[in-house]
């Protein structure tokens, strides 16, 4: 089975939207890689990626999710459509690493 699974962190504050009576929410992340040189120097590459949550998921993380959290997401890749080869991933499931209390 297509199952991935990334922690990053949102790069953007969300927005709940409805589709076809169906709750759904788009959200980008920012993956981090850490590597070290040779002498010693490290580096952090940024990877940025696109998903998408539907029903009761898509509710929580909207309510729940703001610009700069920590989450961990598991998710199936798929194509955007038949004509664009472009990849998002559908969230199967989810945790946020920490959340502030207010």
């Amino acid at each position: 089975m297509n199952i991935c699974n990334f922690t990053g962190f949102l790069t953007h504050d969300l927005k709940l939207e409805v589709v076809d009576g169906v709750s759904f929410v788009r959200f980008e992340l920012v993956v981090y890689s850490y590597r070290k040189t040779k002498v010693g120097d490290k580096s952090k590459t940024p990877t940025y990626l696109y998903f998408e949550a539907w029903h009761t998921g898509a509710e929580t993380i909207a309510k729940l999710a703001k610009k700069g959290n920590k989450i961990t997401v598991f998710a199936s890749a798929k194509n955007v459509s038949k004509d664009d080869a472009s990849i998002v991933f559908r969230v199967n499931e989810f945790d946020f690493a920490c959340l502030e209390s207010d």
